[in-house]
């Protein structure tokens, strides 16, 4: 089997939508395959700010650039909402047109994730696949697609806990993303895009270099549950619990240290930080 026609039986992309405290964003592999099974760098993320809100877009697909073609026309459509109880629809019907016009060749396989804002306060994150299936997530939910998705499903509720700030909602997609892509031979080397509709309802999209340096941590907190399973399960003969928590704590604060050096520069404009609290005296 040649490694194009390989390409064209496996799931070789991987999208990620998540939720964060006063925002929602869109995270994507940067390989982009065409109909031939060739793999191209490629940005397949987009977005706009219109009349109802604020929308951005990422697909998986066999075909990139096909699902780049209809993620416009997706919102292109929805840019011509005057009401935002209208928007699911206008989601549906870019996908139904497109999967109408394959009547005779097979239509290549796409989803979608998109996520948004509507109004003031509205923050919505939707599961979309041709020719109609458009399926609101809630705050606590996610949405994983393509290559790893099943590896993803599982591992996220063990990541996020509990809502979360920005940042730290971008270093665990980074990590998630590093684990979609560490065992898929097709998914290693390519870059994370990503794009975040902050709680003012401005698109604001992290560098590549700032999702690779967080990306770049995860094989440290790969070893670090390794470390947790040798002292759990069993610590190496003649290794007390006493040195092994000794050194324990000595990795840890090194992984640590590396984490708290992560930051999102572009992020600054568009996102406020929370604030320390200030004891009253």
């Amino acid at each position: 089997m040649t490694c194009n026609a390989l390409l064209r039986r496996k799931k070789v992309t991987v999208a990620l939508g998540m939720f964060s405290i006063g925002g929602v964003f869109v995270c994507s592999d940067s390989h982009v395959v065409s109909t031939d099974g060739i793999v191209t760098d490629g940005f397949k993320l987009n977005g706009i700010e219109c009349n109802v809100g604020t929308f951005v877009i990422g697909n998986a697909s066999d075909d990139g650039n096909a699902a780049n073609m209809v993620a416009k026309e997706i919102l292109e459509s929805l840019a011509k909402c005057s009401d935002q109880w209208i928007v699911e629809p206008a989601i549906k019907q870019p996908m139904m047109e497109w999967h109408s016009s394959y009547t005779q060749s097979t239509r290549p396989p796409m989803q979608f994730v998109l996520a948004a804002k509507l109004g003031n306060a509205t923050r919505r994150l939707y599961f979309c696949e041709p020719p109609n299936t458009v399926l609101a997530k809630s705050l606590n939910e996610w949405v994983v697609l393509g290559a790893n998705s099943q590896v993803l499903d599982t591992l996220i509720p063990e990541v996020i806990r509990g809502p979360l700030y920005i940042r730290e909602a971008l270093v665990r997609a980074a990590y998630l993303m590093y684990c979609a892509k560490k065992d898929h031979v097709f998914l290693k080397g390519s870059e994370t895009d990503t794009l975040v509709v902050s709680s003012d309802g401005k698109i604001c999209q992290p560098t590549r270099e700032e999702m690779g340096a967080a990306e770049a941590i995860g094989p440290d907190i790969d070893f670090m549950l390794r470390y947790c399973y040798l002292g759990l399960l069993g610590t190496p003969q003649g290794l007390s619990q006493k040195q092994f928590l000794t050194s324990f704590k000595q990795q840890y604060l090194k992984v640590r240290k590396k984490i708290d050096k992560l930051q999102f520069p572009s992020l600054l404009e568009f996102v406020e930080e929370p604030k320390p609290l200030v004891s009253q005296t």
